[in-house]
């Protein structure tokens, strides 16, 4: 059976609705005419081993209904099926990538010829695609006569090419469900990385990070580990640790490696232990300042909203705070992951591109200015990515705030995919989602104040109603929705009703001020979600300080003299020194930074934002701005020479936004710009800067 007919089985074996040729077709990358033939060959396979035909229901699709033993014994025969299966090219060339990578033995291209059964000729021209298909990651394909066919090159792009061959190869894996059938890759995979480790992994993720979590990240991170265990376990190391492999004292992920070499009994070097720790964060959005793109990536997903706003004249500023509060979180990762080389697969890339067509290619020509940071073109699995926090926004934005049932959604495609499968219900059914919850956490819904239940995979639970639904909803979908609403209508509920509480929110902040205690971002962040809780709306931006709350007179100079960049960012620092608002060690930080990473600090045109990490010795949120008599060059070919520099102390990653926002626009005004740097005079120039801000207030308020 071919690796096509085996996935389209897999997928009908998977679905307790029917499912249309229109579903097939997208998910499977083919013509409607191709599916139908696939349809016959399965029936010809099933009816062979005396099982079941699929059935086709009409205006509705096709569908599988067998029972458990017709579904174990397709399971054992399409396993036999793999096993027995001549490989095809695709095929050969991924197990021969592996097994010059992962193979504990020697490998030599005429045994090769003989597991295969091809001739040298074959084999030749396989190698050829080999050597081609290696020279992207920078690794020679070198073949000795003892040791057999070695790689040449760094051990970092050696374990980054067996982690993107994988995902190229096999797509998501499936690590813990026990009813998907394999296809011959990954019988390819198993061969190298045992299904054992992954499960190993997995339950070490359930253990040190999250026994509930249900994610493509989850999925990522351990076959990240799993490509690392494998090559370490090969006595293959990195011989040395960058500079950039700046990580958390105290974290998740330090804890995961740690059980993991506890487990398997592995006692890595410590640039081993940095090294994985580093690239697993880049998968996770805990970090949220520590690393050094946090601004970048604040300004990238101001910058993204507004442009894909402008491009499908979708109002996402309706629902500002929430989007940018993922997808700044996503970017920052994004960035880590991406100037790494890592890039992940989205399982649902093919249905978001056909589904969200609009916002997909609005994002698509805003990436690269993503390219610019990352320095490697972004894939489109990473551009779906982001299209799932746009749409969800969308669904929010569109929806009626009347809700008439209360219901909770399963979903193991992680808290994105199933926050947009939430939003559109609510939209479409006036539904009320209480909650999120993976498989993990079935035993949950009883305590929940639910009727109804939504999964996105097959589940029996007789407690409440449940409809399993894709993450996705398509056209066909929304009958069986609408139905199962109306076969269980009496669960129907009084709507509720949102109160802006704003003002009580700003005086809870007042009155732990004036009790002698202080507002942390936890603790802000908390109020934020407790106030969510109980349905009390407040508008954000109206207790996030603009630009012109923050910069007094003192913390404007114009006409500044200096000698270079880093005198520079010393002489914009003064008036938060002297205000104690930054300390010494904070300039210092900037300095090195740039020194370090270069001029990631030139941010737009002329235009440069001097910037740390909050834990490198700021004191409380603080801005100041100069402008320079002579412009600097800080070494960036596309913004140089600077013109006017600011310096930014945020003391986390909220309380600024409002001022990222007033400096984007900024970026964007060229002739502002330029008389800002030839005023001379503080309240002029004050009066250039927030020129436009009156009118930003007003649309953002």
């Amino acid at each position: 059976m071919k690796d096509r007919t085996l996935k389209t089985l897999t997928r009908l074996m998977d679905s307790d609705l029917p499912l249309s040729i229109e579903t097939l077709k997208v998910e499977m990358n083919v013509s409607p005419r191709t599916i139908r033939n696939e349809i016959n060959e399965i029936n010809d396979f099933l009816e062979g081993e005396g099982i079941s035909r699929v059935q086709t229901i009409r205006g509705k699709g096709f569908i599988l209904a067998i029972t458990d033993n017709e579904r174990a014994n397709i399971q054992s025969l399409t396993d036999l099926d793999h096993s027995e299966a001549y490989l095809s090219r695709d095929e050969r060339i991924f197990d021969l990538i592996l097994s010059f990578s992962l193979s504990t033995e020697p490998v030599f291209c005429y045994q090769k010829e003989i597991d295969y059964q091809i001739s040298k000729s074959t084999m030749d021209e396989d190698m050829r695609r080999v050597r081609k298909l290696l020279r992207q990651y920078d690794i020679e394909v070198v073949s000795t006569i003892k040791q057999g066919i070695l790689l040449k090159g760094t051990e970092r792009s050696i374990r980054t090419m067996i982690y993107d061959v994988i995902n190229k190869s096999v797509g998501s894996i499936a690590i813990t469900t026990g009813k998907r059938a394999e296809t011959v890759i990954e019988n390819l995979l198993n061969r190298y990385i045992p299904k054992e480790t992954f499960t190993t992994l997995d339950q070490i993720y359930d253990q040190t990070i999250s026994s509930t979590e249900e994610s493509a990240y989850r999925d990522q991170m351990i076959l990240f580990t799993a490509v690392w265990i494998s090559r370490y376990s090969a006595k293959q190391v990195i011989v040395k640790s960058s500079t950039d492999l700046k990580q958390k004292k105290h974290s998740k992920m330090k804890a995961y490696t740690e059980t993991l070499c506890t487990v398997l009994d592995v006692c890595p070097p410590e640039q081993e232990r940095q090294y994985i720790n580093f690239m697993l964060e880049s998968f996770t959005s805990e970090n949220t300042t520590e690393s050094i793109e946090w601004v970048q990536a604040q300004l990238l997903s101001i910058q993204l909203i507004r442009h894909v706003e402008q491009a499908t004249n979708i109002p996402f500023t309706r629902k500002e705070e929430s989007l940018h509060e993922g997808l700044y979180k996503h970017i920052l990762g994004l960035i880590n992951r991406v100037k790494n080389h890592i890039q992940m697969v989205n399982p649902l890339k093919e249905t978001i591109q056909n589904y969200y067509r609009e916002v997909y290619r609005a994002i698509q020509t805003f990436t690269p200015q993503v390219e610019q940071i990352t320095g490697e073109q972004l894939t489109d699995d990473e551009i779906a990515f982001l299209t799932i926090h746009f749409s969800a926004s969308v669904s929010a934005i569109n929806q009626d705030l009347k809700y008439t049932y209360k219901a909770v959604i399963v979903c193991n495609h992680g808290t994105v995919t199933g926050k947009l499968l939430s939003e559109n219900l609510k939209e479409q059914f006036n539904i009320d989602i209480v909650g999120v919850l993976s498989s993990r956490e079935i035993h949950l819904i009883e305590k929940l104040d639910v009727d109804v239940v939504f999964s996105t995979l097959a589940l029996t639970y007789e407690q409440k109603p449940l409809l399993v639904l894709d993450p996705i909803i398509r056209e066909e979908d929304k009958q069986t929705i609408e139905a199962f609403l109306t076969k269980h209508q009496q669960f129907k509920r009084l709507t509720n009703h949102t109160v802006d509480a704003t003002d009580l929110f700003q005086a809870f902040i007042d009155i732990i001020k004036q009790s002698g205690g202080s507002v942390s971002g936890k603790i802000y962040q908390s109020m934020e979600k407790l106030f969510d809780t109980h349905q009390l709306k407040i508008n954000k931006k109206e207790i996030q300080p603009m630009l012109k709350d923050i910069l007094e007179d003192k913390d404007i100079l114009l006409s500044e003299q200096a000698a270079d960049w880093s005198d520079a960012i010393r002489k914009v620092s003064v008036p938060l020194l002297e205000k104690a608002i930054i300390e010494e060690r904070y300039v210092d930080a900037m300095i090195q930074s740039v020194e370090e990473y270069g001029p990631y600090i030139v941010i737009g045109e002329h235009i440069a934002l001097a910037h740390a990490r909050p834990e490198d010795g700021v004191n409380k949120l603080g801005v100041s701005v100069a402008t320079l008599e002579e412009p600097i060059v800080f070494g960036n070919e596309d913004n140089d020479p600077v013109k006017i520099i600011f310096c930014l102390a945020a003391v986390d990653a909220y309380s600024h936004l409002n001022i990222m926002k007033n400096l984007v626009d900024l970026i964007n005004d060229k002739e502002k710009i330029e008389e800002m740097v030839q005023c001379k005079d503080i309240q002029q120039f004050k009066k250039i800067l927030y020129s436009e801000q009156s009118k930003i207030t007003e649309t953002g308020r």
